[in-house]
């Protein structure tokens, strides 16, 4: 009878802790399931809180209680895919791909959040990185003022740059031939400014490129592939 009723008043409490986290109070929620966890004998139901204690604080950014409540799973199968979870939103990558190692979907997810696309690209061949030589950029922009951000796929930005750069040397050239020495240096010495800033801008547009394009690529492969559906 007081089983019955035991397991009674913790389903009742169950409830309740989902109710506060779907109402999104994870702060309260998560006192609740601590306390379900503590007042629980049964270890099935103990790793579930456990999991879901660790999930809820890391949505609070709480990444050592996560890490924490990981640690107290029975499973170790579980508690190394939680414990990687945490591990990766810590920045831990190395412990993350220890934890993961046989689960081939959160490694492939897990390389493309480190920008290593090539070792996704090994169990994932769909995954498809096209990425932006900064050298290139750099050098497409020495060669022709603005080429390299069109390059690096800022068409605008490299028009821009362009018209600024040749307008530029263009007023030199003008003052050259009219005589004007001031200007002559003046406008010779912008044209040296804007046209080293536009090299180093077209490195600088094809390593931010590169980024966005492997951000783009681990949203998409963290949709497509669901890769929180690990977690218990």
């Amino acid at each position: 009878m007081m089983k019955v009723l035991l397991f009674l008043l913790l389903a009742q409490d169950i409830n309740f802790a989902k109710q506060l986290e779907s109402e999104g109070d994870y702060f309260r929620a998560i006192y609740e399931y601590k306390r379900i966890y503590y007042e629980s004998d049964d270890y099935v139901l103990k790793d579930s809180v456990a999991s879901k204690i660790a999930f809820l604080s890391l949505k609070i950014g709480d990444y050592n209680e996560a890490l924490n409540y990981s640690k107290k799973i029975s499973s170790e199968a579980d508690r190394n895919i939680d414990m990687g979870y945490v591990c990766l939103l810590m920045g831990e990558y190395r412990m993350a791909e220890e934890f993961w190692k046989g689960n081939d979907t959160l490694l492939a997810w897990l390389y493309l959040r480190q920008g290593m696309p090539e070792k996704t690209k090994v169990c994932f061949p769909e995954v498809v990185f096209q990425r932006k030589s900064p050298f290139l950029s750099g050098a497409f922009s020495l060669l022709l003022p603005g080429a390299g951000k069109v390059y690096s796929g800022r068409a605008f930005d490299g028009v821009f740059s362009f018209l600024i750069n040749s307008s530029t040397l263009y007023s030199a050239y003008r003052a050259f031939k009219s005589n004007r020495d001031l200007e002559f240096y003046l406008f010779t010495a912008l044209g040296v400014v804007f046209y080293s800033g536009d090299i180093y801008g077209s490195v600088i547009a094809a390593k931010e490129q590169n980024e966005k394009e492997l951000e783009r690529l681990a949203r998409e492969f963290e949709l497509e592939h669901d890769v929180w559906k690990y977690w218990r």
